[in-house]
């Protein structure tokens, strides 16, 4: 039987990774626009609107979609914090069904009934003021019935700012490797 002060105990375990998925609630909100950003230039790139455009303007507006994902970005970082022992108690607790203060006398036993951890709330909403997620998910969803499917690199042309995309795969990664 292990020690209720044991890192391993039940409890401490709880605590623990119930710290890591309030943690991990409140960093997503900062790395979400870069997937906000990817997304749109791959539905952008699917429906074809950066094939007729002149460089420059490819490139101004690469350039307009990263400032805006920067500053979103930094945005929700300041507005990180690290969960405070009351908040993780009480997570803790509400997703096992008990009190808080219940918890906080199973310090004190010797045998610790298992505890179970929350999921992760995504929290995205906050991330998403404007619910671009769903513009671009309706827009990939209307380019595949209306456009049909389209070529690989007709989706990736959005990265591609300086340059073409090679012809396939295949001679990408030859490009890649040197060959």
């Amino acid at each position: 039987m292990q020690s209720n002060k044991s890192p391993f105990a039940p409890l401490n375990r709880g605590l623990f990774f119930t710290q890591m998925t309030m943690m991990w609630e409140r960093i997503l909100p900062a790395l979400f626009p870069y997937v906000l950003l990817v997304i749109l230039i791959l539905v952008a790139g699917q429906w074809g609107l950066f094939r007729n455009l002149p460089k420059p303007v490819h490139l101004a507006i690469m350039a307009a979609g990263l400032v805006i994902t920067l500053v979103a970005s930094v945005r929700a970082a300041l507005r990180f914090r690290m969960p405070t022992f009351t908040e993780i108690n009480t997570r803790l607790a509400v997703d096992n069904g008990l009190r808080p203060e219940r918890l906080l006398a199973m310090r004190h036993e010797r045998r610790q009934p298992k505890l179970r951890i929350g999921k992760a709330k995504a929290g995205i909403a906050a991330a998403d003021p404007f619910a671009l997620r769903y513009v671009a998910l309706a827009g990939a969803i209307l380019g595949v019935l209306i456009l049909g499917p389209v070529p690989v690199q007709q989706v990736a042309s959005g990265f591609c700012v300086f340059g073409d995309m090679p012809e396939s795969f295949a001679s990408m990664h030859l490009a890649l490797i040197g060959r």
